[in-house]
């Protein structure tokens, strides 16, 4: 993954540890990643790696981002290797 595939996926977990579901349209915000375009191309490029995928719910035209196994197994992995680090110090 590029850094700003990385970037786009910690918003989406951050969104989602915070009990926020996360819309396509709340990601495309973050200029502070880059242009939508550059991160629209980043969602589109997560979800082929099946880090991500999208749901519409049936009484809105809002996409929603969610964090697919293989999503959520990255963020375990970085937890268990962040606390692994910290009990060796």
């Amino acid at each position: 993954m590029d850094h700003i595939q990385v970037d786009v996926l910690n918003v989406v977990f951050l969104s989602l540890t915070a009990n926020l579901t996360p819309k396509v349209g709340d990601i495309l915000s973050h200029r502070e990643i880059a242009s939508q375009a550059t991160i629209h191309a980043a969602l589109k490029k997560l979800k082929q790696k099946k880090m991500i995928s999208f749901w519409s719910s049936n009484d809105s035209r809002a996409k929603y981002v969610q964090l697919t196994k293989l999503g959520q197994k990255r963020f375990e992995t970085l937890a268990d290797a962040s606390a692994n680090g910290v009990n060796k110090h």
